[in-house]
């Protein structure tokens, strides 16, 4: 990015040009692109033992969580923290290599999967899943109104099966052995509907799934494997708890610091700024999870959850060169709208949630600073994004805010290089190979 901002104006303010450069010029830039270029999504856990049992498609992989707990020098009595854990990669993988795992998601679905995840069974407990999956009876189909906000998303023959399979489990006796098939039941609902998450939420996509029930045993039966091969071997402690990142520091000092327990590093990967609505990608879970009893009642997690999706509350007050990206934003939109001929509404909010995020995301930072003792690292995996062509270097003014809250800017480290959309890159072709997602390494000082 230094080489663009040195050969060209890309911002109307010479001013934020001159920032966005000097900021480029004073944190150590490593491209280590060959090193984790794979490692910062959800790919790599495709096959691996616990991270595989969920479509997590905004996560990252265990192995670069491992290689980060170790850069950090956290030591095994320490807590390894994940204020937006998702689907629990940073907690679990601490667990399995002995480490105390903290992680908070705002998405109770992510805490709830999480958190099986990190338990350990009895023998006596897996065989009787084992016995439950073996013997899973012929449903009898049965239609309910519980699940009527979501049943036009599947064919009426997996529909009904979900939910007969969904009453089976929820008159489990055993409450511990319940929420590991429930843990199977939430994993198949995706692929057993008519969508797909992609992007910014569903997209329909007929699904493959004819017999829900054997799709159901054969996640079982994985997510038994995986618990029979690792459960006895758990080394460490972990949990996760459904609530906001904003809330880090209070719930971490009520259940870890008041026990005497440090924290040894902080890992994690935000949403990004990019107009994505996360909660819309998991409504069918939410819903048939009963942690949502309808698709407006999600709308209660959408108030806590980080700005990072367009209709937000307006932020009023924001630091002074996040304002200028956002006017700079907004000018730039009427000038498509007339190459286009149409009224770009989504566009037009992105201004305001960019302000908001970059408020959240800083008082989030301030959070983990409050956690941390002096020297103690923190990691944000993150990417840059543009809008009508103006970038917006997220890596780069996360770490100029961070140092406005106690932390020191130890490196940016590039991953890998991330895409716009074609219709951005073919008006904006300066922004091939440009944009980046990378780890923002911050030590507390």
């Amino acid at each position: 990015m230094k080489e663009l901002l040195n050969e060209r104006q890309i911002y109307e303010s010479k001013e934020l040009q001159q920032f966005i450069l000097q900021l480029e010029c004073r944190y150590e830039i490593k491209d280590l692109s060959y090193k984790y270029s794979n490692s910062v999504n959800f790919s790599e856990n495709a096959d691996v033992p616990f991270h595989q049992w969920f479509r997590y498609r905004e996560g990252f992989s265990g192995n670069l969580i491992k290689e980060l707990i170790r850069d950090s020098g956290a030591a095994k009595d320490e807590v390894i923290i994940d204020p937006f854990s998702g689907s629990g990669t940073t907690p679990v993988v601490a667990v399995l290599n002995g480490y105390y795992g903290f992680g908070i998601d705002v998405n109770p679905l992510s805490a709830f999967i999480a958190n099986v995840k990190m338990q350990q069974y009895t023998q006596k407990e897996l065989q009787l899943i084992k016995s439950l999956v073996r013997d899973l009876p012929e449903f009898k189909i049965s239609s309910t109104n519980k699940y009527d906000d979501i049943k036009k998303y599947f064919t009426q023959r997996n529909f009904e099966t979900l939910c007969s399979l969904k009453d089976y489990i929820d008159n489990i006796d055993d409450t511990r052995v319940q929420l590991i098939l429930k843990t199977a039941f939430l994993c198949i609902i995706e692929s057993s509907s008519n969508r797909r998450r992609d992007g910014n939420g569903l997209k329909t996509v007929n699904t493959k799934v004819s017999d829900v029930r054997d799709v159901f045993i054969n996640k079982a039966t994985e997510i038994l494997n995986d618990l029979e091969s690792t459960s006895s071997n758990i080394k460490g402690k972990g949990e996760c708890i459904a609530d906001s990142a904003k809330n880090l520091y209070q719930i971490y000092k009520q259940n870890y610091e008041s026990k005497n327990l440090k924290a040894g590093t902080i890992i994690f990967s935000p949403p990004y700024p990019n107009s994505f609505d996360y909660f819309e990608s998991y409504k069918l879970e939410l819903v048939f999870g009963d942690f949502a009893t309808n698709i407006q009642e999600i709308n209660d997690f959408r108030k806590q959850a980080v700005r990072s999706f367009i209709g937000v509350k307006e932020q009023k007050e924001s630091d002074k060169y996040i304002n200028i990206i956002a006017e700079e934003i907004e000018k730039a939109i009427p000038k498509k709208e007339a190459e286009t001929g149409k009224r770009d509404s989504r566009t037009r909010k992105v201004p305001n949630m960019i302000k908001g995020y970059f408020s959240d995301m800083q008082e989030i930072i301030k959070q983990c600073g409050l956690c941390l003792e002096k020297g103690k690292k923190t990691y944000i995996v993150i990417d840059q994004s543009a809008y009508v062509g103006v970038i917006v270097p997220t890596d780069l003014l996360l770490a100029y805010l961070s140092e406005q809250v106690g932390f020191r800017v130890e490196s940016i480290i590039e991953c890998r290089k991330c895409r716009t959309s074609a219709q951005q890159l073919q008006r904006f072709p300066y922004l091939k190979n440009v944009l980046r997602e990378s780890i923002v390494e911050l030590v507390k000082e």
